[in-house]
């Protein structure tokens, strides 16, 4: 008898035996198994309705090894009870792994989020500087500043002709030179004629003086076509000449009467600027220090404007 009574138990009775064992109530169990009390209480009564009964095996199952009983009893036990031995456990899909996997999903979806983001702003950074660099380029008078340049280097041809006439007069004066010694030397090149020494040292001593005021006699002549060259070129149009010179890099902008702009941009140190336009000028400089100005060849006092500091002024000044 003792045998068929062993049999005879069922799979929740020996849940409320072992449950009854640990002193456990079925709120505890239910709060363990994430599942509502009276779901505990139906499968200790072995009450499986419709909708407990889809679940009941995992249920079972999951009750057991919470209790530490031997699975394969407590399954024989289930089976031979509900009828259900052949059919296959169904894997329990519990709201922690939905959760886990909607929290992963929710990481998925927020880097990709961050990455189209960081993407278009990548792209609004690069479409700006584009945008920038190409109103920089279409701002730069680069056809005027060397239209402008141009007088200027007419002027420093015209000084650099001066020059050469200064500095070798003698190429002009040697052949009449040569012609007078030539005439006035009435000695015979086959016969030397040794009785008139004094003649011919009167001769060589008097050439030097000859050729010393004739060069004196030229030099205020090329000075005076030099500068009256140079000022003709300043005044060529009605254009004055602006000169820059810079000892360190410096931003400048430079706009005529007329609204053109003439210069712009940063110049390099040592960099030396010829310009020509319609005065007055408006000029702004980035660092006033480092740079020295020439208005139609006529120094321009930078004493007043402040080092480091952007100046914006007019030359020439407006009463």
């Amino acid at each position: 008898m003792s045998q068929q009574q062993t049999e005879q138990v069922t799979a929740g009775q020996l849940l409320r035996a072992a449950r009854e064992q640990r002193k456990l109530s079925q709120q505890q169990v239910a709060l363990q198994l994430n599942l509502r009390p009276d779901i505990i209480a139906k499968l200790e009564q072995d009450q499986l309705d419709g909708t407990l009964e889809t679940f009941a095996r995992g249920y079972v199952r999951a009750y057991g090894r919470l209790l530490k009983l031997p699975e394969a009893e407590l399954m024989a036990a289930f089976g031979r009870h509900t009828g259900l031995e052949q059919s296959h456990a169904k894997p329990m899909r519990t709201f922690s792994n939905r959760t886990a996997r909607q929290a992963t999903e929710n990481r998925f979806m927020w880097l990709t989020y961050a990455i189209i983001a960081l993407l278009l702003v990548l792209l609004f950074i690069w479409w700006w500087q584009s945008g920038s660099m190409m109103n920089r380029q279409a701002a730069v008078p680069a056809p005027t500043e060397s239209a402008a340049q141009t007088p200027a280097q007419a002027t420093d041809a015209a000084e650099q002709a001066a020059t050469d006439g200064q500095t070798n007069p003698g190429a002009t004066l040697s052949e009449p030179a040569a012609g007078s010694l030539t005439t006035e030397n009435p000695v015979d090149s086959t016969v030397p004629n040794l009785s008139e020494p004094v003649a011919t040292d009167t001769l060589v001593a008097s050439a030097p003086e000859q050729l010393s005021s004739e060069l004196e006699q030229l030099m205020p002549t090329v000075n005076d076509e030099a500068a009256s060259a140079a000022a003709s070129t300043v005044v060529a149009d009605g254009l004055a000449q602006l000169e820059m010179r810079f000892s360190e890099n410096c931003w400048v902008d430079v706009v005529d009467a007329t609204g053109s702009r003439v210069a712009f941009g940063t110049k390099q140190a040592g960099y030396i600027m010829q310009l020509s336009g319609v005065a007055p000028f408006t000029i702004t400089l980035g660092n006033p220090s480092v740079v020295t100005i020439n208005l139609n060849q006529q120094a321009v006092d930078m004493a007043a404007f402040p080092a480091g500091r952007v100046a914006k002024f007019t030359l020439p000044e407006q009463e």
